[in-house]
């Protein structure tokens, strides 16, 4: 099983990353944020802005699951940056 967590490039996503790591492996947990060059550390990293459900379509495939980490924009923005998450992982169920 592939686990993705989001934003793992902040404080929250990362140690929930690592956190996963330590508890079920390397293999199963894929990070994904918009800058990846910052969690490179932290095992797989793919490419993903909230703004883009294009990203997420990318980055959610192979995936089994997706953990979201919210994001920290204005609440407006929000709906749609996550909206933009659920709709990509529900295309991958």
């Amino acid at each position: 099983m592939k686990i993705a967590v989001t934003s793992v490039s902040g404080k929250l996503g990362s140690a929930i990353a690592k956190q996963m790591v330590k508890e079920i492996g390397k293999d199963h947990v894929l990070g994904i944020t918009r800058t990846p060059e910052k969690a490179n550390h932290l095992g797989e990293i793919r490419q993903g802005d909230y703004n883009s459900r294009e990203d997420f379509d990318q980055a959610l495939q192979g995936v089994d699951a997706v953990l979201l980490v919210s994001g920290m924009d204005e609440p407006q923005k929000r709906i749609r940056q996550h909206r933009n998450v659920i709709d990509a992982a529900a295309v991958m169920a």
